[in-house]
């Protein structure tokens, strides 16, 4: 930023001392000053509370076209009076963008407005154009040359700089890499000041050229390495296992809880009730509020309190916040809540997601299904959504569920558990494989709680027994074992084994009592064995993330009406094999 201000801020003097020795007229100088600094105060002191004003108003609600349309016109008028007072015409509403309050809803209701003009058509149009008034058999080798001996100079001195400084700011080597190279790169607002330099005749066609070609060459050549070296998912490879299987007995049991809309509120605060905490086995809820970054530069991630806020400052994050402190209230001394909001865009918001899960060391995400059945929200993000969800089972440091909430629910505002219950008929889909385990694992906690009556199916291949059992099937053996150990005696908890011969009658099974129960617990993947089972139906499977069940359960023709819960056990990664071994 510092950086920044000052190369901008040099630039225009120049630009301006230049512009008054062309025209002859000293005074021309305090005029194109005095003309600057009366926008300035303008935009400061009198556009800028307006748009206070509008953004406080429609704190919670859409910002009227009209105000919309008055900050358009307002950014048209600053760019003719740049022009008048002799300034490049971006003067006037690069300062005005400055004083725009950031995030929604007034800066999300002009990018929803401008964004998909401005970056599809105006700015790749504007490039063109300005790449146009030069031609390559114009420049000669030793101006090329000369302008690159310059660029690099310039580059190895911002590089270096910025890597000392986020070094001895303690950033490690591989980010202070990429922000040196980051620092580097080059926009449109350059290209504009060049073209503005040669207007004055500061700099030729043949140097505009050659800082065109530079800047193709260094931004390009920037873009693929930043690209290559910045991946956030690498320091979840290192990372400890962690899953709901392989936890410790009677230890706290640490959850990340998603939330897009306040409508996925009351689904998550059931699934959370069901848990069964206890003084022995807590459970330490995070709630991560997923908003998208709209009308700001900026990602945040923000630490909330978790006090009830005052009712007259209500706003869907407020909401969301007091649903969950209820919910602990509700259950104090056995579960603790922790609040965060982060405003990303959809693209990188996993990152946040997958960020928070390793810094809190979480044996379980929880994220909400990107269609809810039982839910009519107005939002248009169900495709990017999805993809985050996507992008989260890829890269998770630990255990993933996916929500889904099929039954009828209550708004988040109404306080969450307060209009909804614990489901207490539970029922877990075994078939195999390191998600069947782990969605086993989480239902034998939810089955320790006597008030709640849960069923487990094993769903077996009719020709299976006869086979040798590999180490995988070894595993789901000594899983089921274990089950059958820890709840033997229970008399809320009923084990099943049921032989089918194909996937039809698999599916058929399930349909027979889905419409029973209020939640239903299944393994995303399953073992390769019981996958033989399903391969059929991969081809009509409309979302893969759910795996063939989740997503037969999801379809209109189901008849469930509770909730349904999609479990992914984090794989062992063979780079964490390698590391135990040594």
């Amino acid at each position: 930023m510092i950086s920044g201000g000052c190369s901008l801020i040099s630039v225009f003097l120049v630009l301006t001392f230049k512009q008054s020795e062309l025209s002859k007229t000293p005074e021309n100088i305090m005029w194109t000053l005095c003309s600057c600094l009366t926008i300035i105060i303008i935009i400061i002191y009198v556009i800028q509370p307006i748009m206070l004003w509008v953004h406080k108003r429609h704190d919670d609600a859409a910002v009227k076209e009209e105000y919309v349309f008055f900050i358009f016109l307002t950014v048209l008028v600053s760019s003719l009076a740049g022009e008048i007072v002799g300034k490049h015409y971006l003067v006037g509403p690069l300062l005005l963008g400055l004083v725009v309050p950031p995030g929604p809803p007034l800066g999300a209701a002009i990018e929803d407005k401008l964004d998909c003009f401005v970056t599809g058509i105006l700015v790749p149009v504007l490039v063109i154009a300005r790449a146009c008034p030069f031609m390559l058999s114009e420049i000669r080798s030793s101006t090329f040359v000369v302008v690159q001996l310059l660029a690099f100079f310039s580059f190895v001195g911002k590089f270096f700089g910025t890597i000392i400084t986020a070094i001895y700011s303690e950033t490690p080597i591989q980010d202070a890499l990429t922000l040196g190279l980051v620092m580097n790169v080059q926009g449109v607002l350059d290209i504009q000041i060049w073209v503005r330099a040669m207007g004055l005749k500061l700099i030729d066609r043949e140097i505009y050229g050659s800082l065109v070609l530079t800047m193709l060459i260094m931004t390009g050549s920037i873009s693929v390495v930043v690209k290559f070296l910045y991946d956030p998912s690498k320091k979840y490879v290192g990372y400890k296992r962690k899953t709901i299987q392989h936890s410790k007995p009677n230890v706290e049991l640490r959850i990340l809880a998603c939330v897009y809309h306040e409508e996925n509120v009351p689904s998550i605060v059931n699934l959370l009730e069901a848990s069964n905490a206890t003084t022995y086995s807590p459970i330490c809820v995070y709630t991560l509020h997923l908003i998208q970054l709209q009308g700001r530069a900026t990602p945040l991630l923000i630490t909330h309190k978790t006090n009830p806020t005052d009712p007259s400052e209500m706003n869907p994050t407020t909401r969301i916040i007091k649903s969950f402190t209820l919910y602990a209230h509700h259950n104090k001394g056995i579960v603790s809540v922790s609040s965060f909001t982060t405003i990303s865009p959809y693209s990188t918001m996993h990152d946040d997601i997958c960020s928070l899960g390793l810094d809190k060391r979480t044996s379980l995400i929880i994220i909400p299904f990107h269609h809810q059945p039982a839910i009519l929200t107005q939002s248009k993000s169900t495709t990017r959504i999805r993809r985050v969800n996507i992008n989260v089972l890829k890269k998770a440091p630990c255990s993933v569920g996916i929500l889904i909430a099929k039954g009828p629910t209550k708004p988040a505002s109404l306080g969450g558990m307060n209009c909804n219950r614990s489901p207490s008929n539970v029922a877990v889909i075994f078939l195999g494989g390191p998600d069947d385990r782990e969605a086993l694992a989480y239902g034998a906690r939810i089955g320790d709680d006597i008030n709640v009556k849960l069923t487990v199916i094993r769903f077996m291949h009719s020709g299976e027994r006869n086979q040798q059992k590999s180490k995988e099937k070894r595993k789901d053996q000594d899983t089921v074992n274990g089950f059958r150990l820890q709840t033997a005696g229970s008399k809320n908890v009923e084990y099943i084994e049921e032989m089918v011969k194909d996937g039809v009658e698999l599916l058929s099974s399930i349909k027979e009592i889905e419409s029973s129960l209020e939640l239903l617990i299944v393994g995303r993947e399953h073992g390769k064995v019981s996958s033989k089972l399903l391969e059929a139906f991969n081809e009509w499977n409309e979302f893969p993330e759910l795996g063939v069940i989740g997503d037969m359960l999801v379809s209109s023709d189901s008849k469930t009406s509770g909730s349904i819960l999609v479990m992914q056990q984090r794989p062992q990664k063979k780079k964490q094999k390698n590391s135990s071994k040594r």
